[in-house]
Parts: structure tokens; C-alpha cells; sequence
């Protein structure tokens, strides 16, 4: 193997060309949501508020789950990268055995939890708009996985053109199924804010079976059975990246309840300016799953250097991207409030300002989630998600409720305890890629 340092500069076309479509995918995944939102603001403040409550709290297990199942990606490009053959129908069979069997068990607790609703202190109207749609977004969390863990498989093969065509596909199906079934058109049920969550349902099952299906996914025999190892070993990453997701959307699923003990106009504009940024976040998101890949096809070929170039590139696209998407949501906060149909309100008045906050973090928000797929690319994801506990939960959290309540600055006082805590994330989960990728670094035998 050679010893010579590869460029910084060299390794981003590779890492772009693969990066490039699992953002689109990633986006328009991110779209859907907003959508939602979007959608939900036509059918008043209520629905708005509700979408909130229910929306953030059900996301909780899916990103947990999602994590979980992120580890197919990790160990398939693993595997490439050290030159393992025979793998990749194991992978797959022991990924999408790993989303299904969660995916129901996520389903059926949440489910249940819709009882805790009407004790987390929201208005009783909003409580009541969102039983439904709660109930129906837990259902959506089983081929929501299932199609996760496959996408990861196909990424790590080098085929997310596939993934993205599927997703454009399951984007479009959920906004027509919204247009049909929340607003009742062409004498469709108006089913209101739960309509949403059918759409929701029905593209996920859409994107899952056409992804599936299409060819070049392998051959996938089930009657091999499942393997106690493989399962150790794709849980071994999955579930610490499990807890680290659960950390980071932990936190912004539980600030809205934070937001809606203060009034319903708070709690609707925390929405609405957390889904103009969420939105966003889909990018990093996306070059993350394919630096991480690249970075784990480096470490199965003990290559220290490539790792460290391909991380780094990844770092400063990350950082720069949200820099300028933090920017432009500063200046067309007029546009995005339209887009809300909040312009003009008691609403838009406040997330007018939180989105200012939303983009002093942009920056620090690209850098962290990326700086979590090289983590666990190279064998980190305990640490990193014993990192983002401590910066979420020990520092967010804290001060959310000191400077919201007793000192008294509502909603912003919030926003402004979310940036500081992304602000650590980042510099600590980078500055333990560098360490862990440094000449010299343990676990890279025989590298430079």
C-alpha cells in the first residue's frame, strides 16, 4: 500500500459523485416533512401545533431506528473496502430482518404512548388533532426502516441514483395523497391532519417495494436463516448510533412540549422554523452517509491516510454548505414565512426570529452530523454517541428550561441553548475524527 498522503482536494470528486444523489434523497426525504407542515397550516393553527406535538415525538423512535439500521451501510462498505466477497446477502438479509422486528416493536409502543398525549401540557384542541395522526405516523415507522435499511445497502454498493429515483417517486406520492385526503379533493375523505399520516403510510410502503425490486439489489436468499454474528456485528455500530440519533432528535422532539408550555403561538413557530431548518440538515446528512461509506471502504483497506483526507474534505463541504443555506434563510425569511402561510402573524413574528438563530447553528449543525458517520466508520459510534448525550442532554436540555422559564426569554431563550449545545457537538466529535485518524492513531495497522 502506498504511503504517499492522498490529497484533500482529489478525494471530494469521489466522495461528491457518490455524496451528490444520497443528498438530493436525503432532501427530499426532509421535504416531506415540511410538506406536511406546509400542508397543515392551510387547516389552521391548531393542526399547525398539532403537527408539532405528534410529528417530533413519533420521530423519536424512527430516528433511533434508523440509526440502528444505519449499520448495514457501515459494514457493507467495510467489507468492500477490505475485500470480503459473499457478504453482501447476509447484510442485507440481516439488516432488513434488524428494521423489521424493531420497526414493529417501535410501532406497538408507540402506538400505546398516544394515552401520554393529553399529560405533556399542549392545549386539549391540539391534544385531540393529533391522536390520529400520532397513531398513524408510529404504523409509518415499519417500511419507513425497512426501506432505510435497504437504502443503505444499495448506497454501500455504489447505486444511490436508485435510492434518490424511489424517493423522488415516494416524495410526489405524499404530496398528492396530502392534497387527497387533508383537504378531501376529488371526493376523497377530508380526513384533516390524518391524511397525512395515511400519505405518509402508503408512499413509504411505495418507496420500499420499488426499491426492492428494482435490479442490481443481488441475490437475497431468506431460507439461509439469520446468524447470531452478523447481527452482533451490525449491532455492535447500530445500536450506540441508535442512541446517539435518539440524543440529537431527542432533543428537538422534546423542546416543542418546552415551546407549548409557554403558549400555542410558540409552539406553532418552534415548528415552523425547525422544519424550514430540518429541511436543511437533510444535505450534511447525506454527504455524512457517503463520507462514511467512503471512510469505511478506507478503514476495511487499513488505509489511515484516505480516511483522513476523504473526512476532512467531507468536514469543510459540510460546514460550508450550511454556512450558506444559514445565510440565505436570514434573507429570504419573508419568502419562507409565505411558504408557511404564517407571514404577517403572531407565528411568523416569532419564527422570524428563531430562524436567525437556526442559522448561527447551520454551520456547527453540518459539522457534527457528519463528524457521527466518520466516527462510526472507523469504530467510534460508542463514542460518539456517549458525546452527543453530554452536549444534548447535559448542556441543552439545562439550559433550554433556564433561559426559557426563570430568566424568562420564552421560545428564544430555547433556540439560543440548541445552538451553544450544537456548537460543542461539533468541535468534540471533530476533533475525535482527527485524533482517531492521526499518524500513529491505534487500530490502522501498518499505515502511514
Amino acid at each position: 500500500m502506498s504511503t504517499t498522503a492522498p490529497s484533500i482536494r482529489a478525494e471530494l470528486g469521489p466522495t461528491l459523485r457518490l455524496a451528490v444523489p444520497i443528498m438530493l434523497g436525503m432532501l427530499g426525504y426532509g421535504l416531506m416533512f415540511v410538506i406536511d407542515v406546509a400542508m397543515a397550516g392551510r387547516l389552521g393553527e391548531t393542526a399547525l401545533a398539532a403537527s408539532a406535538l405528534a410529528g417530533n415525538l413519533n420521530y423519536i423512535p424512527y430516528v433511533f431506528g434508523i440509526g440502528v439500521v444505519g449499520s448495514v451501510a457501515v459494514y457493507q462498505s467495510q467489507d468492500n473496502g477490505a475485500g470480503v466477497t459473499g457478504s453482501s446477502s447476509a447484510i442485507l438479509r440481516h439488516g432488513a430482518a434488524l428494521a423489521l422486528t424493531f420497526g414493529i416493536v417501535a410501532a406497538i409502543l408507540t402506538h400505546l404512548s398516544v394515552y401520554l398525549l393529553p399529560h405533556l401540557g399542549s392545549a386539549p384542541e391540539v391534544v385531540a388533532e393529533a391522536h390520529d395522526f400520532y397513531i398513524l405516523m408510529a404504523w409509518g415507522i415499519v417500511p419507513g426502516l425497512l426501506f432505510h435499511a435497504v437504502r443503505g445497502h444499495r448506497d454501500s454498493q455504489h447505486q444511490p441514483w436508485i435510492s434518490l429515483a424511489w424517493l423522488t417517486v415516494g416524495l410526489l406520492a405524499n404530496i398528492g395523497l396530502n392534497w387527497l385526503l387533508m383537504y378531501g379533493n376529488w371526493g376523497c375523505p377530508k380526513l384533516g391532519l390524518a391524511g397525512a399520516g395515511w400519505a405518509t403510510i402508503f408512499s413509504r410502503i411505495l418507496m420500499l417495494v420499488g426499491l426492492w425490486f428494482t435490479p442490481g439489489r443481488g441475490e437475497v436468499n431468506m431460507s439461509e436463516g439469520l446468524n447470531r454474528q452478523v447481527f452482533s456485528r451490525l449491532l455492535q455500530t447500530g445500536i450506540p448510533a441508535g442512541f446517539h440519533s435518539l440524543s440529537e432528535v431527542g432533543i428537538f422532539a422534546i423542546v416543542p412540549i418546552f415551546a407549548g408550555w409557554i403558549s400555542p403561538i410558540s409552539q406553532a413557530s418552534h415548528q415552523v422554523a425547525v422544519s424550514a431548518a430540518s429541511a436543511a440538515f437533510m444535505l450534511p446528512l447525506g454527504l455524512g452517509i457517503a463520507a462514511g461509506i467512503r471512510v469505511g471502504e478506507a478503514r476495511g483497506a487499513n488505509n489511515r491516510a484516505l480516511a483522513r483526507a476523504i473526512g476532512i474534505g467531507s468536514l469543510i463541504v459540510a460546514g460550508s454548505i450550511m454556512g450558506i443555506y444559514g445565510l440565505l434563510m436570514v434573507l429570504l425569511r419573508p419568502e419562507l414565512l409565505a411558504v408557511y402561510q404564517v407571514a404577517g402573524t403572531r407565528v411568523g413574528d416569532l419564527a422570524s426570529t428563531l430562524l436567525i438563530f437556526a442559522a448561527l447553528w447551520a454551520p456547527f449543525d453540518g459539522i457534527q452530523v457528519v463528524s457521527a458517520y466518520l466516527l462510526r466508520s472507523v469504530n467510534f459510534a460508542a463514542w460518539a454517541s456517549w458525546a452527543a448525550a453530554a452536549c444534548y442532554w447535559g448542556i441543552a436540555l439545562p439550559l433550554c428550561l433556564i433561559l426559557a422559564f426563570p430568566l424568562g426569554y420564552g421560545a428564544k431563550g430555547i433556540w439560543a441553548a440548541l445552538a451553544l449545545s450544537l456548537g460543542f457537538a461539533a468541535l468534540a466529535m471533530g476533533w475525535k475524527f482527527m485524533r482517531a485518524t492521526r499518524v500513529g492513531a491505534p487500530g490502522w495497522e501498518h499505515s502511514a
